[in-house]
């Protein structure tokens, strides 16, 4: 992540199991045929950006054919110090140990070296937070160096609260929602951020490269066991709301107590919405 876009091992672990269980199966099946089909019998190539303490990476090796070589890029010297003691021990889906290197950087350093010689290039609940420019500037890369990206859990502004699974969502909620998505898209240390337009933005940028996509929902469904998760979200979002419209603080402050009672009392669930992109470039040129 850049300095601008800082986030807590505490946070990062709190949301680790709702990433695990919303995550698309398709893009990252798709993925590992791409490996499979690329590196036969060497060594896969991967580079995970903005990478925090590992979670991407622990979700991912054991599900790609191996063996692998993971590069893992973030700003933050202790996260990446925990992504080490936590993902050394990591298998692929083989049972093969893979590789693992740490490179501390500010992803605003990013340019099209990083991915030379890389099969794949990941990312997880990143690019709502970066620019336009900057995921352009991703997927000119991908396209120079033939390299595929995943690119995972991108908001996509489809949020609700739910009762037994329906939308329970009133006017107060979407009016708070809207403020939220103007606030996501302010500067995050990259530019203006692309917010609840990430998925879209992704789906162009390699579109117009010609990289055959796969994208699929990958939502957050909270309900009761993911309470402490949804009740931060909620402290995070009024907190969001506050600094966009301060002339609205006591509505906000309003909708913040009634909703934070409802999550409390187990009335109601939260639906977030993100989506998954594998994008590889066509046609595929094989082993390299």
């Amino acid at each position: 992540m850049n300095t601008a876009a800082t986030f807590s091992d505490s946070w990062l672990a709190r949301r680790e199991h709702a990433d695990q269980e919303a995550r698309a199966t398709s893009p990252t099946q798709a993925a590992g045929t791409w490996l499979a089909t690329r590196c036969q019998a060497r060594e896969a190539r991967l580079v995970d950006l903005g990478s925090g303490s590992g979670a991407n990476l622990r979700y991912l090796a054991p599900r790609l054919p191996g063996p692998q070589a993971w590069r893992l890029v973030d700003h933050d010297a202790g996260l990446l110090g925990h992504a080490v003691g936590r993902c050394q021990p990591l298998c692929d889906m083989d049972g093969t140990p893979i590789r693992l290197t740490t490179q501390q950087h500010d992803l605003n350093a990013f340019t099209t070296d990083w991915l030379t010689d890389v099969d794949l290039v990941t990312a997880s609940a990143l690019c709502d937070l970066v620019s336009a420019a900057w995921v352009e500037a991703l997927a000119a890369a991908c396209a120079q160096h033939r390299c595929a990206a995943l690119i995972t859990l991108s908001v996509d502004g489809d949020t609700r609260f739910c009762v037994d699974g329906a939308d329970a969502t009133d006017r107060d909620d979407a009016w708070l929602f809207a403020t939220l998505a103007a606030h996501q898209h302010r500067d995050k240390g990259f530019g203006p951020a692309l917010g609840t337009a990430a998925p879209q933005a992704l789906s162009t940028a390699f579109s117009d490269r010609e990289f055959r996509l796969v994208d699929a929902p990958s939502p957050w469904r909270l309900g009761p066991a993911q309470r402490p998760l949804a009740l931060s979200l909620l402290d995070g979002w009024a907190d969001a709301a506050r600094e966009q419209a301060p002339e609205a603080r006591a509505r906000i402050d309003r909708w913040w107590q009634r909703r934070r009672e409802a999550l409390d009392q187990r009335r109601v669930d939260l639906y977030v919405g993100h989506r998954d992109v594998f994008a590889a470039p066509e046609p595929d040129h094989g082993p390299r």
